[in-house]
C-alpha cells in the first residue's frame, strides 16, 4: 500500500506541475489567442493526469536492446541478471504455517483507504449515470425535426418539460437534441446561430473530450486541481464554438447570437451532464460581451506553435529517454539472486495468478524475473519451489508425488517495477505459502556433497572486467547473464553461485563453495550427460560453442574452469516440506 501511496503522490505532484505550466502558457503566451488552442493544451493536460509518466519510463526500458537472454527450445534460463556487486542477505526462517495478510493497523489503514476510494468514486459515476439516463431517455423519446449541416436534429418535450438546455448527445453517432418549441422562443437567426454552436461541438467531438475529463474527475475525484480542470475545458469549448460560429457570421447576426444564447439561458437550465456539449456553459457575461465585441483571435505563429509542439514532444520523449538511460541502473538494481539458500517471506505479489497446465506440451518457461514480475509456464510444483527457495533441486525433501508430475502456469506481478530479482522470488514464496498452503521447515542434514574448489593449476575463470562484459564495465554500465543449455552452463560476469546453479542440478549431489572466489567471472562448462553417446545426437540446434565433448562434468569443471568437484559428507541447511496442496482458486 505504501508503494501505491508513493506513486500516487509522484504521479500527482507530476500532473499539477504540467497543469500549472499549461495554466501559465494560456494566461501569457497564448491569452489572446484562439479559445480552441487553450482548449487543446488543457486537453493535454487532462491526458497527462490519465497517463503516467512511468509508462513512458517503461517504453524507454523496453527499447533498450542490451544483451537480454530470452528462452529457446534448447536453453533453459534461470535468471537474467544485471546485478550489483552485492547479494541480498537472506533472512533466516524456521517455519512458515499461516497465509501471509494485511495485519495491524496498517492493513486497516489500507483497507479504509480503498474504500474511501471506492465510495467516492462510485458517487460520481452514478450521479453522472443517473444524469446519462435523463438525456438517455429524453433522445429516445424525442422525435425527428430534420438535419443541421449533416448532424441529425431531435425535438424532445421531455427536456421542454425538464427545461432542459438544447445540447450534443452521443460519443459516436452524435445527435442535436434541442427542446420542443424551442425555435418558437427565438427568431430564426437566432434558432440557427445557436443550431451552428451545437454543429461546432458535434464537429469538435467535445463529447469525447468531456467524456475523458469526467473518467478523470471520478478516479481522482479527492484531488480539487482536476475539477478546476474541467470548469477551465468547458469554459474553452464553449468560447472556441462560439468563435466558429462568429467566424460565419455578420455583424447582425453575431447580436442575434448573442440574444439567442441570453434566451436560451433565460428559457433553460444548463445540460446536467458534461459530456452533453449545451451552449451554457462558462461565464455567461464574459461570454455575451466577447460576443459583441467579436475581435478575432491572433494567429498561432511559427514561435507558439514550435513552443506546443517542443512540449508535447518533450512531455513523451524525456521520459522516454529516461527510461532509456536509466535501463542499466535499473538492472544494476536486480541484487543476485545467487546467494543460496533464502526463506525470507514478507513481501507479496500485488497481483498474481496461479493455475494448472494441462497442454501437454513439453515447452516450460521458468521465469526470469524482471521489472518486479514473473512468468512461470508449465513447470512442475517442485521446480517452482526449488527455484523459490534460491537452493537446489536434491536440498527440498517431502515433496509429494502430485507435485512432481503437475504442471503449473503462475504469473506474479509485484507493486513496483524496480522490485529486485531476490525480492521477486521472496514473493513467489509467499505466493507457495498462500495460494499453495505450503507448510516447510529449515534443518541442517548431513548427506553427501560436492565441495566445488579451485583446481591444483588455478583456476580458468576470467574475470568480469576482462570478459564479454568488458566494454559495458569500462562505460560504468551493468551486464551479466547465465545460461543452461541442454549439455552445460555458462555465465558472463556472474558469480560463483550462478556457476553453481547452472551445474548443481546435473551433479547429483548438493555443492557447495570453498573456492573462496568472490568476485564475479565468465566460464563456460560443456559435457556430455550419463547415458548419452554422441554417435546420433542431433545437435543442429545446439550452437557450436555448446556442443559437448565426451567427457563428464567432473573432468568438463577441471580442464574448462580450473575447478574441482570434491566428494565429501557436510551438514547442509535443507528445505523440509510439511504439507503443500493445490492452489486456490484464483
Amino acid at each position: 500500500m505504501i508503494q501505491v501511496l508513493f506513486f500516487l503522490v509522484n504521479h500527482l505532484w507530476q500532473s499539477t506541475l504540467v497543469a500549472a505550466v499549461g495554466w501559465f502558457a494560456c494566461r501569457t503566451m497564448l491569452k489572446f489567442n484562439s479559445p480552441a488552442v487553450r482548449f487543446v493544451v488543457w486537453m493535454a493536460v487532462t491526458v497527462k493526469f490519465l497517463v503516467p509518466f512511468a509508462v513512458f519510463v517503461d517504453a524507454g526500458h523496453r527499447l533498450y536492446n542490451g544483451p537480454v537472454l530470452t528462452p529457446a527450445r534448447s536453453q533453459q534460463i534461470f535468471a537474467v541478471i544485471r546485478a550489483a556487486s552485492t547479494g541480498l542477505a537472506a533472512t533466516p526462517v524456521q517455519s512458515a504455517h499461516a497465509p501471509l495478510a494485511a495485519t495491524g493497523w496498517t492493513g486497516i489503514a489500507s483497507l479504509l483507504s480503498i474504500a474511501l476510494w471506492a465510495l467516492g468514486a462510485s458517487v460520481v459515476f452514478i450521479r453522472w449515470i443517473a444524469s446519462w439516463w435523463t438525456i438517455h431517455r429524453a433522445a429516445r423519446q424525442a422525435i425527428p425535426h430534420g438535419e443541421f449541416r449533416g448532424v441529425p436534429v431531435l425535438k424532445s418535450t421531455r427536456m421542454r418539460d425538464d427545461r432542459i438546455e438544447p445540447g450534443v448527445f452521443g460519443l459516436w453517432r452524435q445527435v442535436i437534441l434541442i427542446p420542443e418549441g424551442m425555435q418558437e422562443s427565438l427568431s430564426r437567426t437566432q434558432f440557427r446561430t445557436v443550431l451552428a454552436h451545437e454543429w461546432n461541438h458535434a464537429r469538435r467531438r467535445d463529447n469525447l473530450a468531456a467524456a475523458l475529463q469526467m473518467f478523470a474527475e471520478a478516479f481522482f475525484w479527492f484531488y480539487p486541481v482536476i475539477w478546476i480542470i474541467g470548469r477551465r475545458l468547458t469554459k474553452e469549448r464553449e468560447l472556441a464554438c462560439d468563435r466558429a460560429v462568429l467566424d460565419q457570421a455578420s455583424a447582425d447576426e453575431a447580436e442575434a447570437y448573442a440574444e439567442g444564447i441570453l434566451n436560451v439561458c433565460k428559457l433553460y437550465h444548463s445540460s446536467p451532464l458534461p459530456c452533453v456539449a449545451g451552449i451554457t456553459g462558462a461565464d455567461l457575461k464574459s461570454r455575451i460581451q466577447a460576443i459583441l465585441r467579436n475581435e478575432r483571435p491572433r494567429g498561432l505563429n511559427a514561435a507558439r506553435r514550435w513552443a506546443l509542439t517542443s512540449a508535447v514532444v518533450a512531455g513523451i520523449v524525456v521520459p522516454a529517454v529516461v527510461g532509456f538511460l536509466t535501463t542499466q541502473a535499473a538492472y544494476a538494481q536486480q541484487g543476485n539472486s545467487f546467494v543460496g539458500l533464502a526463506t525470507s517471506a514478507e513481501k507479496q505479489f500485488e497481483v498474481a495468478t496461479a493455475k494448472l497446465n494441462q497442454s501437454g506440451e513439453e515447452r516450460f518457461q521458468l521465469g526470469p524475473p524482471g521489472r518486479g514480475s514473473i512468468r512461470i509456464t508449465n513447470v512442475a510444483l517442485r521446480g517452482v519451489i526449488v527455484q523459490s527457495f534460491r537452493t537446489q533441486r536434491n536440498m527440498v525433501f517431502g515433496i509429494p508425488a502430485w507435485a512432481e508430475t503437475e504442471r503449473y502456469d503462475i504469473v506474479g506481478q509485484g507493486p513496483d517495477p524496480k522490485m529486485t530479482n531476490p525480492e521477486v522470488w521472496e514473493m513467489m514464496r509467499s505466493l507457495l505459502i498462500e495460494r499453495f498452503h505450503l507448510k516447510y521447515h529449515v534443518e541442517d542434514r548431513e548427506m553427501p556433497v560436492y565441495a566445488l574448489t579451485i583446481g591444483p593449476k588455478g583456476h580458468k575463470l576470467t574475470p568480469g572486467e576482462d570478459g564479454r562484459c568488458k566494454e559495458e564495465i569500462k562505460e560504468g554500465k551493468t551486464c551479466g547473464d547465465i545460461i543452461v543449455p541442454p549439455f552445460g552452463t555458462a555465465m558472463y560476469n556472474m558469480p560463483i553461485g550462478a556457476l553453481i546453479t547452472g551445474i548443481g542440478a546435473r551433479a547429483g549431489r548438493p555443492i557447495i563453495d570453498k573456492t573462496g572466489l568472490a568476485g564475479r567471472y565468465d566460464a563456460r562448462v560443456v559435457w556430455l550427460p550419463d547415458g548419452l553417446k554422441l554417435d546420433g545426437l542431433d545437435l543442429s540446434d545446439v550452437p557450436a560453442e555448446y556442443r559437448p565433448d565426451d567427457i563428464t562434468v567432473f573432468q568438463a569443471l577441471e580442464q574448462q574452469a580450473g575447478l574441482k568437484l570434491v566428494a565429501e559428507r557436510a551438514p547442509v541447511p535443507v528445505v523440509v516440506v510439511d504439507s503443500v496442496s493445490r492452489p486456490d482458486p484464483n
